[in-house]
């Protein structure tokens, strides 16, 4: 395995950058944090047509074909300028599970119209009284007719098409669709640590559309959840990133006793720490899109990441903030955006102790 980015992904990289830093400063971001919408649907479009809605889509399905590697790679980007975006909700989540449990009919309907950014998709899964996303699913729907609650959707009132895990006939896990303006549905936004637009979505009588058998979605569930908590790290990556960059600017033109605060050794060490964590999290973030883009069992490479990724996070900004100080508390800092982004990432798609479980358990022990 060599991990090394190709020309290719370098290339996307460097684009991606570019397009990313220009359309979204830091100010967009705080708009967006009180925006009723939560993102702006004309970037969105113009990220559709890059082809990036459905990048990792195979190209026989009208896709770029590219891996799950090159997803992680530009969530990295869209972390490092704190893009608010339907890409999780509708590339990681809701593409993936269409493409493996819909019919013929309803990928032909969904997939060309969420390339082009015109359908945007989310998926309704954590229910009330779940520790974390791993929980058992029991709403149920009873002769297409489904009446429940969903905590934690994202962008559920502007979303065309929401997948929402259910049971059927106490069966396992299966996927119903319901499409923008089904009767029945009422959300209510969340107050949420980073201010991204979440919902408690509850459902009264809505009508569904089965997609795939009954029963048969645990599979893809559990495959969706391994991708989106890859895909949220390495946008926290790129996060963390720039709060590094902020920092050592910081460090460099704060000064303290007639001297830059970065010359004094408790400030560099504190820096250095925030390196070090940040380049092993980075790697272990891209093992984990590697393994999971190569199609096989990836839960031991998806948890090693998560586990060590909650607590590299959490010491990453720590030592920001003792760098900067009682400033990097206020609102006027940018630093308090990534910080409160960061907790988001650790308290979403399992905890560090969960994982280390998980890990033990792929390691046999």
């Amino acid at each position: 395995m060599d991990l090394t980015l190709n020309p290719e992904q370098e290339m996307l990289v460097r684009s991606a950058r570019a397009f990313l830093t220009r359309v979204c400063p830091l100010a967009h971001v705080r708009d967006m944090e009180t925006d009723a919408r939560g993102f702006d649907p004309t970037l969105w479009q113009e990220m559709a047509r890059l082809g990036w809605s459905t990048m990792a889509l195979p190209s026989d399905s009208g896709g770029g074909g590219l891996s799950f590697l090159d997803v992680a790679l530009l969530s990295e980007e869209m972390g490092r300028v704190l893009l608010p975006s339907p890409f999780l909700a509708t590339t990681v989540l809701a593409l993936p599970l269409v493409l493996a449990l819909g019919t013929d009919t309803q990928r032909q309907k969904w997939l060309p119209a969420m390339g082009t950014g015109e359908l945007i998709a989310t998926l309704a899964l954590v229910e009330p009284g779940w520790r974390d996303e791993w929980g058992t699913v029991a709403v149920e729907v009873d002769g297409g007719r489904l009446s429940g609650t969903k905590h934690f959707v994202p962008i559920a009132p502007q979303a065309d098409l929401m997948l929402v895990a259910v049971r059927t006939q106490g069966l396992g896990p299966s996927l119903v669709a319901v499409e923008r303006g089904a009767p029945g549905v009422e959300c209510t936004r969340l107050a949420t640590l980073d201010g991204s637009p979440l919902y408690a979505v509850r459902f009264a009588e809505t009508p569904v559309e089965a997609v795939g058998l009954p029963g048969a979605a645990e599979a893809a569930l559990a495959r969706v959840r391994q991708h989106a908590a890859v895909a949220s790290l390495a946008y926290i990556v790129g996060a963390a990133e720039h709060a590094l960059e902020m920092t050592l600017e910081y460090a460099r033109t704060r000064v303290q006793f007639g001297r830059p605060i970065g010359s004094f050794q408790a400030v560099a060490h504190r820096c250095v720490d925030m390196r070090s964590d940040l380049d092993a999290l980075r790697y272990l973030v891209y093992q984990a899109a590697w393994a999971l883009g190569m199609g096989g069992d990836a839960s031991l490479e998806v948890s090693a990441a998560k586990a060590y990724g909650n607590e590299a996070l959490r010491r990453i900004f720590m030592h920001a903030h003792q760098v900067h100080g009682a400033i990097g508390f206020s609102t006027e800092c940018d630093l308090q955006l990534f910080t409160r982004r960061a907790k988001t990432a650790e308290l979403t798609w399992g905890s560090a102790s969960m994982h280390r479980e998980r890990v033990a358990q792929a390691m046999g022990l």
